[in-house]
This record gives C-alpha cells, sequence and structure tokens, in this order.
C-alpha cells in the first residue's frame, strides 16, 4: 500500500517542476459552507490543476531509455494535460488519448503543451485499451491517470502542503474521480496526522467509491452522467479503493445542482474559477452532506481551475 515515505519522496522528487500553491482563507464562505474556509486551489499549477504532480513524479522514476519511447496516457482533461506538460519538460514525445466530448479548454491545453492527441469514445475503459495498446505497440511509458502508486504519490504532496500550512486543521476534504487524489491526500495527512478527518466527495451521478465502500468491493458502474467531467470514471480501482477503506473517514456524493451553485459562489465570493470536478467538496458543503461543524477549520482541495469559458457564462447565467 501506497506509504507516507513514497509521498515525501515525491515531494523531494518534483519540487523543481511544480507550484507549492498557497493555502487561502476565505472568511467570506464561512456562513455559506458552515466551517472556518480554507482553499488549496491546484489550479495556480502551470497547467491549471493537480495533475502535473503526479505525472511529474510519474515521468520522473523512469529511466531516460524508457522517456525515450514517449509517454501515453488516457485522461478526460487535466491528467491529460499533465502527462503533455511532463512531456514537454522532460523534451519527450506524448501521445494522449481523450474523451470525443472533451472539455475544449483542456483540448486546447494538450495541444499547447505538444501533445499528440487522440479522440476515443467517452467511456475511460475505451480510452484505456487504446492507450494500452500504444504503449504494446510503440513501446511507450502508460501513465496511468490514477492506477499507478507514483501518481498517487505525487498527488499527495498536497496534504504534506496542506498540514504543514495547518497542522490544526480539522477536516481536510477533496474530489474523488479515479481515486488518485484522495489516496494520496489521505496517506499524507493520516501518515502525519492522524487527528486530521479525511473526507471524499464524488459526484452523485459517478458515485464508483460510495458504492464500492457500500458493497465492500470494488464496483463498476452502468454509467455516469456528471457535469463533472474530470470525474467521469465508471469503475472502482481496487488499489485506490484499499487506500480509501484504509485512511478516508467518509465519503460523500453529491447532485450536479449544487456543483453548479460551488462554483458560482467560488467565482462571487472567492474570486477563483473553478473547474466543476474541482468544486465537489464545496458542493458536498453547500449541500449540507459534508459532515462539518462551524468551529472546525476545512481545508477544501480545489483540484483544478481549467473552466469552460461557455460553461461558465452558462452557469452565471443561471
Amino acid at each position: 500500500m501506497l506509504s507516507l515515505q513514497d509521498v515525501k519522496d515525491a515531494q523531494a522528487r518534483i519540487a523543481p517542476y511544480v507550484v507549492r500553491t498557497p493555502l487561502l482563507r476565505i472568511p467570506a464562505l464561512d456562513a455559506p459552507l458552515g466551517c472556518q474556509v480554507y482553499l488549496k486551489f491546484e489550479g495556480f499549477q502551470v497547467m491549471g490543476a493537480f495533475k502535473i504532480r503526479g505525472a511529474m513524479n510519474k515521468a520522473l522514476s523512469l529511466t531516460p531509455q524508457q522517456r525515450s519511447h514517449g509517454l501515453v496516457c488516457a485522461s478526460s482533461g487535466n491528467h491529460a494535460q499533465g502527462v503533455a506538460c511532463a512531456a514537454k519538460e522532460l523534451g519527450v514525445r506524448s501521445v494522449i488519448v481523450m474523451p470525443t466530448n472533451a472539455n475544449p479548454v483542456k483540448l486546447a491545453g494538450v495541444k499547447s503543451f505538444g501533445g499528440q492527441v487522440e479522440l476515443v469514445g467517452t467511456l475511460s475503459s475505451q480510452r484505456e485499451a487504446r492507450a494500452g495498446q500504444l504503449a504494446r505497440e510503440e513501446g511507450m511509458v502508460n501513465i496511468h491517470p490514477y492506477a499507478d502508486p507514483y501518481v498517487a504519490a505525487g498527488q499527495g504532496t498536497i496534504g504534506l502542503e496542506i498540514v504543514a500550512d495547518l497542522p490544526d486543521a480539522a477536516v481536510v476534504a477533496a474530489p474523488i474521480g479515479g481515486g488518485g487524489l484522495i489516496s494520496g491526500v489521505a496517506t499524507a495527512v493520516k501518515g502525519l496526522s492522524p487527528h486530521i478527518r479525511t473526507i471524499g466527495v464524488e459526484p452523485a451521478g459517478a458515485p464508483r467509491y460510495s458504492r464500492s465502500r457500500a458493497a465492500g468491493a470494488p464496483v463498476t458502474l452502468d454509467s455516469v452522467d456528471t457535469i463533472a467531467d474530470g470525474t467521469r470514471t465508471d469503475h472502482a480501482d481496487p488499489g485506490n479503493f484499499e487506500v480509501i477503506q484504509a485512511r478516508v473517514d467518509d465519503l460523500c456524493a453529491v447532485d450536479d445542482t449544487y456543483i453548479r451553485r460551488a462554483v458560482r459562489l467560488l467565482m462571487d465570493k472567492a474570486k477563483l474559477t473553478v473547474e466543476p470536478s474541482g468544486a465537489l467538496p464545496v458542493a458536498a458543503a453547500l449541500a449540507g452532506v459534508l459532515p462539518v461543524k462551524p468551529e472546525d477549520k476545512v481545508v477544501f482541495v480545489l483540484s483544478g481551475g481549467n473552466l469552460d469559458p461557455a460553461l461558465a457564462a452558462q452557469l452565471l447565467q443561471n
């Protein structure tokens, strides 16, 4: 299982390549969210999301010969940008397999980093099959968006930064898609400060880990339907499920209605542009399903800021 030392090693490895994002205290959000609000906004990363942490950690763990064959990944967007960005930093080729309904901001971001894009299907399983084929046929290294300990360890560096900046935090809440982010963050937080509660938030239209916890084993969903495009994974990863079972105190799911409200609220009160997936923890607090109290110091991990301008305009009009 992923260890605290894995996350510390990742932090040392990726430090020259990532932004140590600040922890923002936003009192204007205390009343609507029902706690003392601290925001960890990963939109400040060079590619606008936390995914550069895991992608860079995995890429740097490879030998120069392995990297020379190129990097490939299957992703709905932010991991795609992370891998393309890492490849550009290290001077190697990248092929990114994205869904046909990819967020246009994320698609443009991948191309801006020199990634070669292939559009395949709408399910994560379809994209993963194509990425695996490229790895077998061309010898490229497939960097999985969440089912990889190096990727999860890289994402976990967020947790190290949170505990260093706010050791008396009561709660750390983070979005869940494939589960790599919450696995890494929970490993770091629980490893350093076991008293801090860790909470993972999923969209109600893609509750794979909530259902897995209820079933006692990883499950695959028949379908996913959510505005949170970065969380449209249709199955729970066994490795991440094991970590979540051991180190995540609570899981909750929130409807798209509250995700939309959360994006608007963050624009209004925090002056931050946060994509729907990144706004999940705030949405859960707005919906009243995040188990927090007014006196709690709560860190909301806002995983990315790559919001489609057309969607932003739509949300602001409603």
